[in-house]
């Protein structure tokens, strides 16, 4: 039954790549003033290598304020078309306010900005959803406390998402409601994980979500859960395995799991 999957992919797969163009929009914010997530940088710097290895058009930021982070957001849904493969990824602080999701802005040590605003997931979701097919990976820690002043939710973790757009895919590093905080000090589980199965061969989105959570599950001992959904209408998978890699990718070894949360190198 695999094999036969496998070669369904590989025919839809085929049909599509003649006009289809593959890119990643790679996004990693370090923190919120003293709040500072050690893994992001390194986390968005993976799936941005990771993305370039099978062959993806890959735009990589780091550390963006608000108005950085929405001009990115509208430049990437400008190159879209209705053939592409859109990937947006994000490595950083998150923040749930009355069931909306919402991704913070890098603020710098001090944690001062004019402006203290928030991304809404909802919006990029929409954005990206001028590729024919779209999909968002949140590598998500929550501060523990209201962000900005005007969000006066005390909810915790992100909730789930209410509304895919059609062929979307949507993974989040835990369990909606989860609030999993900063921890470890290289890469995280969920990140590392997925990138490692992605770019292992050809398998179905579904099958590769279902892998990673079991994985992630089974190092964490079942304290952290991720959490997917798809509208996509066909097999996919993020690596046509039609041709090689585009160069040789190897994930860094690891010598140990602590606190659940990362690989230590």
């Amino acid at each position: 039954m695999k094999k036969y999957l496998i070669l369904v992919l590989m025919m839809c797969l085929a049909t599509v790549s003649a006009f289809a163009q593959r890119k990643a929009l790679v996004i990693g914010n370090s923190g919120y003033g003293s709040n500072v997530l050690s893994t992001s940088l390194n986390d968005a710097q993976l799936a941005a290598d990771a993305f370039a290895a099978i062959d993806y058009e890959v735009t990589l930021h780091k550390d963006l304020d608000y108005p950085s982070f929405l001009r990115v957001i509208e430049d990437f849904k400008a190159t879209l078309s209705t053939n592409d493969v859109a990937v947006f990824y994000y490595a950083g602080y998150t923040v749930q306010d009355s069931n909306r999701n919402y991704m913070m802005p890098y603020l710098g040590p001090k944690g001062k900005s004019p402006d203290e605003h928030v991304i809404s997931v909802d919006v990029v979701l929409e954005a990206i959803s001028r590729a024919y097919r779209s999909f968002m990976i949140l590598e998500s820690r929550q501060i523990g406390k209201p962000f900005p002043k005007n969000l006066c939710s005390k909810d915790k973790g992100l909730a789930e998402i209410i509304y895919l757009r059609p062929n979307q895919g949507f993974a989040m590093a835990d369990a909606p409601s989860s609030q999993l905080k900063a921890q470890g000090d290289k890469y995280s589980i969920f990140t590392y994980t997925l990138f490692e199965k992605i770019t292992s061969g050809m398998i179905d989105f579904p099958e590769l979500m279902q892998e990673t959570t079991e994985a992630v599950q089974a190092y964490t001992k079942n304290s952290q859960k991720p959490y997917w959904q798809s509208t996509l209408n066909a097999p996919f998978s993020f690596w046509e395995q039609t041709q090689e890699l585009k160069y040789r990718f190897r994930l860094p070894g690891y010598r140990s799991l602590e606190g659940g949360g990362s690989y230590n190198f």
